[in-house]
This record gives C-alpha cells, sequence and structure tokens, in this order.
C-alpha cells in the first residue's frame, strides 16, 4: 500500500535486482494485509488528508531528536482527531520519537540516543546507497536522508511498522527512501548494491548469526561499510549466553554475545578493520513503556532487586556498535 506515488528504486536505482523475484515477495508479503487488523490500519491512514491536499507545503525536521513533520496549523481540528485515531491505530511505536503536525509520538525506543552513537562512525552519506535491515518505522532512515543520499532501502517484515513509515511519507515525500517487507532471508537479492549497510537489534533473533552476517557481507560494495548493532552481555572473552528459555522475557532470544564475541563473530564473516566503537547498559531512559508502546519495557524484564540482571537471573542487557568494512570481492 502506498500512500503516494513515486518512482520504483528497483526500476531506478537497483535495477541490477531481479525485479520478478522482488515482485513475487511483494505479493506474497502484502497478502498478509488483507487481515481486518491491518486493513483498519490502513484505512485510517487513508482517511487523512494528503499532503497535495493542504493548503501550504508541509516543511519538515530531520536533524532533530523528533523527526518533524509540519506543524498544528497545518491541520483542521477534525483533521488533528483523524490523526490522532490512526496514530493510536498503529500501535505499537517501538522506534522514535516522532513530531506529526505536533502530536508527540513518544515511541518504547528513545532511537536518536542510537543514532547519536553511530552516526560519528557514518561518515558522509551524500550520494551514498544505504541498506538498513530490521529497519523498523524508518527512524534511522529519516535521519540518515537529511545528508542526500542517493537511497536508503529499508527492509523489515512488519506490516505495522511499514504504515508507520507510509504515514510519515505521506507528508515528507522523500523519493530517495523505499521501504520493502523483506527479511534477513531475501538479503540473497543484493549483490555488493550497498555503500553502507546497517543492521541494528535483529542479530540475537536468529538461530544462525553467522550466515546472518555472511548474507549482510555479500550485500556490501568492495571498500563499503557496515554498522552492526546488537544486544550483548558483559563480560570478557569471546563467548555467547545461550538462554534456556527466555531472556529478558523474550522466547526469540538466542545467542546474545559479549562484546568480544560479536567483534569475533563480524571478522570470521570476512569483514576487515572491524572495530568497537560503542558499548553501553541499557537503561530505562532509553527503552521505557508509553502510552503509544503500552506493553512491559525494560524495567519489567530486569530483577526488581538487581538491575545487573535479568529476571531469569542472566546479565542484564548491553547494546554493542561494530563498524567493519569490506575490503575484497
Amino acid at each position: 500500500m502506498l500512500t503516494w506515488q513515486r518512482p520504483d528504486v528497483f526500476k531506478t536505482k537497483l535495477n541490477q535486482v531481479d525485479f520478478n523475484k522482488v515482485q513475487q515477495i511483494r505479493l506474497h508479503r502484502l497478502q498478509k494485509m488483507e487481515r481486518p487488523h491491518y486493513q483498519n490500519q490502513a484505512a485510517s491512514i487513508r482517511k487523512l488528508p494528503t499532503a497535495d491536499e493542504l493548503p501550504s507545503p508541509v516543511q519538515h525536521q530531520l536533524n532533530l531528536n523528533h523527526v518533524t513533520i509540519g506543524d498544528r496549523s497545518g491541520l483542521t481540528e477534525e483533521q488533528h482527531e483523524l490523526l490522532q485515531k490512526a496514530i493510536f491505530q498503529l500501535l505499537p511505536w517501538r522506534k522514535g520519537p516522532f513530531r506529526l503536525f505536533g502530536h508527540e509520538i513518544d515511541a518504547e525506543w528513545q532511537s536518536h540516543m542510537k543514532w547519536d552513537r553511530i552516526v560519528p562512525e557514518l561518515g558522509c552519506l551524500e550520494g551514498k546507497q544505504i541498506l538498513d535491515v530490521g529497519c523498523g518505522n524508518g527512524y534511522y532512515m529519516f535521519r540518515a536522508a537529511q545528508q542526500q543520499p542517493r537511497l536508503v532501502l529499508g527492509i523489515d517484515p512488519s506490516i505495522t511498522f511499514y504504515l508507520q513509515f507510509e504515514l510519515m511519507q505521506r507528508y515528507l515525500q522523500l523519493p530517495n527512501l523505499q521501504y520493502e517487507l523483506m527479511g534477513v532471508e531475501d538479503l540473497e537479492l543484493f549483490d555488493r548494491e550497498f555503500d553502507l549497510v546497517c543492521c541494528m537489534g535483529i542479530l540475537y533473533h536468529h538461530r544462525n548469526p553467522i550466515e546472518i552476517l555472511r548474507r549482510l557481507y555479500r550485500t556490501v560494495r568492495v571498500g563499503g561499510t557496515v554498522i552492526l548493532e546488537s544486544q550483548t552481555i558483559p563480560g570478557a572473552g569471546s563467548m555467547a549466553l545461550f538462554p534456556e528459555e527466555r531472556y529478558a522475557k523474550a522466547r526469540n532470544v538466542y545467542f546474545v554475545p559479549t562484546a568480544e564475541c560479536l567483534l569475533n563473530w563480524i571478522q570470521r564473516s570476512g569483514f576487515k578493520k572491524a572495530e568497537i566503537v560503542s558499548h553501553n547498559q541499557v537503561t530505562i531512559e532509553e527503552q521505557r513503556s508509553t502510552e503509544l508502546a503500552p506493553y512491559e519495557s525494560l524495567v519489567d524484564f530486569l530483577d526488581p532487586n538487581d538491575a545487573d540482571r535479568t529476571v531469569e537471573g542472566y546479565p542484564a542487557p548491553y547494546r554493542t556498535v561494530v563498524r567493519a568494512e569490506r575490503q575484497f570481492h
């Protein structure tokens, strides 16, 4: 579902990619959008005015902690009510914050804190082709767009996150940003297509992290960079936790490495010049429940008597960022 029409980057900027395969994936994934829940979410967006229907151009700022689009005076009271309903229809908001026509979208993750940690490692993005793997609702894509990259392609199989992205694009209308309902299994489509690949927050959800890293390696051009951010545990040595059943209440967590182990994985996957550039314990200032993410969050995942342990007794989560390069064909 596109909320505004724009050229397909697979025809204009990624025309070496198998377009028939892309279309097959799109048709398969979009079938899920026929479910009533997603239909209701999409309908809440379609009730809103388009950018062309507003009396004046929609201004935006992408260099602030809040991705800011429009101002309060840009909509009528009736339109504000429809927008408020759409925002709540699109729960949960995991990444943010956003400010849309004056409406504060306070997400579970204060994603600007992670952005501030990685932005010194990105270099100049102007004219670059960028892939954001596990892009969520596109918060980092919008932040990157400030530097005028040639393309930012985000992939994530979540339909709700895709619709959140489309809500923003209804008014931003940035033609160099595109979102596809793809997962890491679809990375085989991309052979040395990107100058920069960002993969933040998904590695520990997969049973074979080395295979994921090898797939990421193949997507990067020679001389290109990968920014890998992952949940980790504290400790020295190259080792990984394999939770017995859950980690911080999550079932879909498999391997949680130390920072040194994460670095080792990346190097053994073929990347060179790999270095740890950030290693921080997750805090309740960065991850917490909000009105728009009204579910359990970090404070509920930690031992109430010891914030350095999870409720299961494992070491509490850290977030580690590694920067690495692809140097060979």
